[in-house]
C-alpha cells in the first residue's frame, strides 16, 4: 500500500516491492547495451562484453519490499474493492494511521462499544419489534454508544438526524391540521360564492321576463340597478376571500413539501458521507432509520449521485437507500472475513500474506470494531514487519545492497513467506553488473580512453552506488593523475639512463602520464616490447634448464642479451647458467674473438668446435655460415688469410 502501503512499495525484492515500494516493483533485465570495443593491443586488449543498466533490481525491490496489494494504489490515491473505487488520501496519511493501530491495544470500553453497535443493527432489522416504542428505545441508545471515543459522535450526528426528521414530521402534522381547517373555510367561501352568483342570474332572467314593461317608471329602474351593483360588489368581496384561502392552502402545502424534501436531503447527505468515509456501521444505522421514517416511494437517493457513479463506475443503476444500506453491510461482512483471514494466515507463519490482507482489511473497516479481534502481540509483530520492510524498501531505493541483505535476513526470520533466496539473488546480480562496469572502466582508463572509462565508471555508479570497487578505482585512478603530473621527467630519466627495465616496470604508470604525447609514447612501447620479448627469452630458458636443455637454454640468453646486453635479469640468469655450460661458451667466446680480428679460419674452427660440443647448436651453425662465406670470399681476392 506505500506504493509505498509502503511500497513494501518487497510493494517497492525480489528485488517493491518492490518497489521501493508504500512497490515494486521482478523478471528479464532490460538490457540497455553499450558494448564498447577496441583494437588496442599495448598494455591490454579493450573489453567486448557489453554491459547493461536496468531498473529491474528497484521494479522487483518495489514490489518485495511494498507489503499493499494489488487493490491499492498510491500514485492514483484509490483503493479498489469488488469493483468499487474509495480515495485512498495520501500515502503518509495511511501510514501514520495504520502504525497508531499496530501501536494500540483493544480495550474493554471498545469491545463494549462493539457489542452496543451490533445490538443497535439487531434492534434496526426488520425481523425485530419496529414499534414506535422499540424505535425510540433504539434511538435513546445512540447517546450511550457517542460516550465512547471509538464513536467519534458520529451516533450522536445519526440520533440528531432521526430527532430532526421527528421534529419536521411533527410540525407537518400540525401544518396538515391547519390545511384542514382552511379547507373547511375554502368551502363555505365556496358555497357563499356560489349562491351569489345563483341569485344573480335569477335576477337577470326577471329582467328579461319583464323588458316588454315600457311603462315602468325611472325611480324603479334605477332602484334595481342600485340593488345588482351592490350584490355584485358584495360577490367581489366574497372571491376575493376564497382567494386567499386558496394562497393560504398552497403556501401550506409549498411548505409541509420543502420540510419533508429538506428532511430527506439530509437524511440521505448523511448517508451517503458516512459510506464515502468508510463508515458503515453508522451508515447501515441511519440507512434502517430512513427506512422507518420515510415512506416507501421516498427511498430513491436525491443527493450524491456524482459520488456514486465515481464508486460504481459502469452501472446505469438507480440509487436507493436500500442500495447503501446493502452494500454497507457487504462492505461489514468483508471485513469480518479480513479479520478471520489475517488470524488464519499469521497462525499458519505466513506473516507477508497477513499483513498484507490486514491493511486491506484496515482501510476498508478503519473505523469497524472487529479490527479489535486482532491481537496486541500479532499486532506488534506485523508491526516489526513492516517497519522492516519499509527500511528495506528505502535502501532498495537507495541501492545500499549490503544494507539491504542486511535488512533481508532480519525480515526473514520476522516472515517465513518472504522471498529471501528471490532477493539475495538478484542483489548479487547488481553487484556483478556494477563490478563488471568498474573492471571495464579500469580497462579503457588504461588504453587511454577516457570518455568510455567515464561512461563504464557512471554505468556502475548508477548500479550500485556504494560499490567499494569505486572507491577502489578513484584512488587508483587519482594515483596515476599525481603520478601522470611527473611521468615526463622520469621517463627521460630513466630513457636517458637507458634503464629499460625501470621504465618497463613503472609502464602503466608512464603509460597514463604519456597517452597524449606523441614523442615520448612510441619510444615508450619499444621500451616496453624489449622488455617483453628479453622476458620471454629468459622464461622460454628457464623452461629448458628444466628439461636439462642447458645449451639451448644458453643460445636464448645470448638472443636476449643481443636485444639489452645491460638487462639485469637476464644477465642474473646468464651467470646461473654458465658453470653448466663453459665448454660450449668458451668456443663460442673464442669465435667471437677470432671474428672480431678478421680471423675467419680460427672462427671458423672455433664454431666447429662448440658444435662438436652442441651438435644442435644454432649459434654454431650460423657462425660457420657466415665464417665460411667469408673465408672463401677472402681466397677469391687472394687477400693475405691472419692464421
Amino acid at each position: 500500500m506505500l506504493k509505498h502501503y509502503v511500497n513494501i512499495s518487497l510493494g517497492a525484492l525480489a528485488l517493491s516491492s518492490t518497489s521501493v515500494g508504500q512497490g515494486v516493483p521482478s523478471n528479464a533485465f532490460q538490457q540497455s547495451a553499450a558494448a564498447p570495443s577496441s583494437n588496442a593491443q599495448a598494455g591490454g586488449s579493450a573489453p567486448t562484453s557489453g554491459f547493461f543498466e536496468s531498473n529491474t533490481f528497484l521494479e522487483s525491490a518495489n514490489r518485495a519490499f511494498d507489503p499493499t496489494s494489488d487493490s491499492m494504489n498510491f500514485e492514483e490515491g484509490s483503493f479498489v474493492w469488488k469493483g468499487r473505487s474509495f480515495n485512498l488520501s495520501e500515502q503518509r496519511a495511511f501510514r501514520a494511521r495504520f502504525e497508531r493501530f499496530l501501536l494500540t491495544s483493544p480495550t474493554a470500553d471498545e469491545r463494549e462499544y462493539a457489542l452496543l453497535m451490533t445490538d443497535i443493527m439487531d434492534r434496526l432489522s426488520v425481523e425485530n419489534n419496529n414499534s414506535d416504542e422499540a424505535i425510540f428505545e433504539t434511538w435513546e441508545l445512540l447517546f450511550r454508544a457517542s460516550r465512547f471515543d471509538a464513536d467519534g459522535g458520529n451516533s450522536t450526528i445519526v440520533a440528531n438526524q432521526v430527532f430532526n426528521a421527528w421534529r419536521i414530521r411533527k410540525e407537518s402534522r400540525g401544518i396538515s391540521m391547519s390545511q384542514r381547517e382552511l379547507e373547511l373555510v375554502r368551502v363555505t367561501q365556496q358555497e357563499i360564492v356560489a349562491n351569489r352568483e345563483s341569485t344573480l342570474r335569477r335576477i337577470r332572467e326577471k329582467r328579461l321576463r319583464e323588458t316588454s314593461e315600457r311603462q315602468r317608471d325611472k325611480d324603479e329602474v334605477k332602484k334595481g340597478d342600485s340593488a345588482e351593483g351592490a350584490l355584485t360588489a358584495e360577490d367581489a368581496f366574497r372571491a376575493l376571500d376564497l382567494a386567499e384561502t386558496e394562497a393560504k392552502i398552497i403556501a401550506l402545502e409549498t411548505q409541509t413539501a420543502m420540510n419533508g424534501l429538506q428532511a430527506k436531503i439530509q437524511f440521505q447527505s448523511q448517508i451517503v458521507s458516512f459510506f464515502m468515509q468508510r463508515r458503515f456501521q453508522h451508515a447501515l444505522v441511519l440507512s434502517s432509520f430512513y427506512q422507518l421514517i420515510f415512506k416507501g416511494s421516498q427511498q430513491q437517493l436525491e443527493v450524491g449521485k456524482d459520488e456514486l457513479s465515481a464508486f460504481f463506475p459502469n452501472t446505469d443503476l438507480t440509487f436507493t437507500v436500500d442500495t447503501m444500506a446493502f452494500v454497507s453491510r457487504e462492505a461489514i461482512n468483508d471485513i469480518n472475513k479480513g479479520v478471520v483471514a489475517v488470524n488464519t494466515a499469521y497462525a499458519e507463519e505466513r506473516s507477508l500474506i497477513a499483513l498484507e490482507r490486514l491493511q486491506e482489511t484496515f482501510f476498508l473497516g478503519e473505523y469497524s470494531p472487529e479490527l479489535n479481534l486482532i491481537p496486541v502481540k500479532q499486532r506488534r509483530h506485523l508491526l516489526d514487519l513492516y517497519r522492516g520492510m519499509i527500511e528495506a524498501g528505502d535502501l532498495a531505493e537507495a541501492k545500499d545492497y549490503n544494507g539491504v541483505a542486511d535488512l533481508v535476513a532480519e525480515i526473514s526470520k520476522l516472515a517465513k513467506d518472504f522471498p529471501e533466496a528471490r532477493i539475495l539473488s538478484s542483489l548479487e546480480t547488481a553487484k556483478s553488473m556494477s563490478d563488471m562496469a568498474v573492471f571495464a572502466a579500469s580497462q579503457y582508463r588504461n588504453l587511454g580512453d577516457i570518455d568510455k572509462a567515464r561512461a563504464e565508471l557512471q554505468n556502475a555508479i548508477d548500479i550500485w552506488p556504494s560499490n567499494p570497487s569505486i572507491r577502489e578505482f578513484q584512488q587508483e585512478t587519482t594515483k596515476l593523475a599525481t603520478a601522470g603530473s611527473q611521468g615526463v621527467q622520469v621517463f627521460d630519466d630513466l630513457y636517458a639512463r637507458k634503464d629499460a627495465r625501470a621504465i618497463y616496470e613503472r609502464r602503466m604508470d608512464l603509460g597514463f602520464a604519456l597517452s597524449d604525447d606523441e614523442v615520448r609514447q612510441p619510444l615508450l612501447m619499444e621500451v616496453i616490447d624489449q622488455v617483453a620479448r628479453i622476458d620471454l627469452l629468459v622464461k622460454q630458458s628457464e623452461e629448458l634448464v628444466k628439461q636439462s636443455n642447458d645449451y639451448a637454454a644458453w643460445e636464448l640468453l645470448v638472443e636476449a642479451a643481443k636485444i639489452n646486453p645491460d638487462d639485469a635479469p637476464m644477465n642474473r640468469a646468464r651467470a646461473d647458467l654458465a658453470p653448466q655450460v663453459a665448454d660450449f661458451v668458451i668456443h663460442l667466446t673464442r669465435a667471437d674473438r677470432q671474428l672480431e680480428s678478421g680471423h675467419y679460419a680460427g672462427a671458423l674452427a672455433a664454431y666447429l668446435a662448440a658444435q662438436d660440443v652442441y651438435p644442435a647448436s644454432r649459434l654454431s651453425r650460423l657462425g660457420i655460415e657466415a665464417t665460411s662465406g667469408a673465408l672463401m670470399n677472402a681466397i677469391k681476392e687472394n687477400e693475405p688469410v691472419a692464421e
